[in-house]
């Protein structure tokens, strides 16, 4: 039986020559299944269950609360899709939701059930393609590493948003790439990848960014002359023009004009990246980075004991020393990657791909926390290396000293557990009107009538999923509200016109006015009256309700 021998370079090193022929044939054959292998792989996706489960019964966030409400009313004709169901995201994630209120149901254990198989999917992923890249063993690390990253609550891994779904369609990507640049290329295989990407494009739009690894990927490691690799990549254009193409052409029939403002206009002119301020994404970048203080620790962790710990001169290192006395070029020899050996070449894929990832999350400009779910698979697969490659070159009571440290970093933001769900609630959000929204919208369903109109102010979108009631105002989430310059006025207009909703829930939310929202409030003191408070969210019922 040939195995595989662990490269030294891992993709993270200068590239090496080639072995011989008959040594590269026997490199390209993945590694043999053993039985401990494929038990290892079920212990992890079975671990990343059990980390999900007691946040099975956390109430809805925003994201989710929105889809759900969005993809209902689509199936039962109650409102159109990027019309009065106003959400600028592609079709995919609605597909998707409707698949699970098809089979599953509608319940909140339905959904983050179902982000739990995808995320199960992309740990099979990081596992095959970390056993094309180093040793069985540090893919069965890779696995548990992946299932547990992928669940993380500062990161809002357990719910059922864009991002979790996204990740499987794209690592699959990642790892047919690879498998093509080791196993051969072609065209078939190119297109099928094209339409991976395409659906996880479909489902988040920062998914794009993973054309920012493939097509560099190819051009480098792809065999063949120039021409050859660039029709490679056409074919893998071709595969997302195909998804894209199907995209278009449902949303011709949902309303042209409605569905390119909502998934590319407005995006691209009123909540981007490029559309915010320095001082935003500096803010909203350092609040990011505050939430995953355990994780980025233990990245420096790791980054420290590579620097104190002597490993071992293997000839990938030597080779370093040796290139950095080498004379610089003015133009980098690309030519070099088309000789690295299969496991340097995987290696190089995850580099790309965690470029990649990071493009995608600044894509949006909000860098909300759960934007991280897009690293995390070739984030997994780098600790997985890191840490067995530490853990080999030290010895004795340092080698536990720092599993231990490794290990509870790790899993250090799922000790909110202990607290039980309002503790976990308060620690994950810090908003009074996720723990009261059930609670909310069962009120507001018995005391409206289904046509009655309610507004969430500003931001929870799950309420009026979960009342069945509509909004009086399309737009869900307090961004859009900010982004859109006419939003403050329009919905003073609705407070102030005969139409006005029959209840406004306050979340104690200030809301992204720049007044705080005290316009608002003083329209609604002049029509409302509050009716009830539950459990510290006021009510409000307009006055002129029958």
């Amino acid at each position: 039986m040939t195995t595989r021998v662990n490269p030294s370079g891992i993709g993270f090193r200068p590239p090496a020559r080639h072995p011989t022929t008959a040594s590269r044939d026997a490199e390209s054959l993945p590694p043999a299944l053993t039985p401990v292998d494929l038990l290892w792989l079920l212990v992890a996706i079975l671990f990343g269950l059990a980390l999900r489960i007691p946040f099975f019964n956390i109430p809805m966030i925003h994201d989710e609360g929105g889809y759900a409400y969005a993809t209902r009313g689509w199936l039962n004709g109650s409102g159109r899709l990027y019309d009065d169901l106003w959400i600028s995201r592609p079709q995919g994630i609605f597909f998707l939701y409707a698949g699970v209120f098809k089979t599953l149901g509608d319940s909140v254990w339905a959904l983050r059930f179902t982000a739990w198989i995808f995320a199960a999917g992309t740990v099979v992923a990081i596992w095959l393609l970390a056993r094309r890249w180093t040793t069985p063993r540090n893919a069965n690390i890779a696995a548990l590493i992946g299932s547990i990253v992928l669940a993380l609550p500062t990161l809002e891994g357990f719910t059922a948003n864009a991002e979790i779904f996204m990740g499987l369609p794209l690592a699959f990507a990642a790892f047919w790439l690879v498998r093509q640049a080791q196993d051969g290329w072609s065209a078939r295989q190119m297109v099928g990848t094209g339409v991976l990407i395409g659906v996880g494009t479909l489902l988040k739009p920062s998914g794009i960014a993973m054309m920012l690894t493939a097509i560099p990927y190819i051009l480098l490691i792809g065999t063949g002359s120039r021409r050859y690799r660039l029709q490679l990549c056409g074919w893998l254009s071709a595969g997302v023009g195909m998804v894209g193409i199907a995209a278009l052409i449902h949303g011709w029939y949902l309303g042209w004009d409605n569905f390119i403002y909502a998934t590319v206009t407005y995006r691209m002119t009123l909540q981007s990246s490029a559309s915010v301020s320095l001082l935003h994404h500096a803010y909203r970048f350092g609040a990011m980075l505050w939430t995953m203080v355990a994780l980025i620790s233990l990245i420096t962790v790791i980054l420290v004991f590579r620097l104190i710990v002597p490993f071992a001169a293997t000839p990938a290192i030597l080779a370093w020393r040796d290139r950095i006395h080498e004379r610089p070029r003015l133009i980098p020899n690309l030519d070099r990657y088309r000789n690295l050996t299969h496991g340097q070449a995987a290696g190089l894929m995850i580099r790309f791909w965690a470029i990649g990832a990071i493009a995608g999350i600044a894509m949006g400009g909000d860098w909300w926390t759960h934007y991280l779910i897009q690293i995390a698979p070739p984030l997994a697969l780098w600790l997985a290396w890191e840490m067995e490659r530490i853990v080999t070159a030290l010895a004795s009571w340092r080698r536990w000293l720092f599993l231990a440290i490794s290990c509870g970093l790790l899993l250090l933001p799922y000790a909110i557990i202990v607290d039980g769900p309002d503790g976990m609630l308060r620690q994950l959000y810090g908003h009074p009107g996720y723990p009261a929204q059930a609670q909310v919208a069962r009120y507001i369903q018995e005391h409206t009538n289904p046509d009655d109109t309610i507004y969430v102010a500003f931001d929870q979108a799950a309420i009026y999923y979960l009342a069945d009631r509509k909004p009086a105002y399309r737009h869900l989430y307090d961004q859009e509200l900010q982004a859109l310059p006419n939003s403050y006025a329009d919905i003073i207009a609705i407070i102030r016109s005969d139409n006005r909703p029959v209840y406004i829930v306050s979340t104690l939310h200030p809301g992204p006015f720049p007044d705080d929202s005290r316009a608002f409030w003083r329209e609604v003191g002049q029509y409302y009256d509050i009716e009830t408070t539950i459990d510290g969210v006021p009510i409000y019922r307009a006055k002129d309700a029958p």
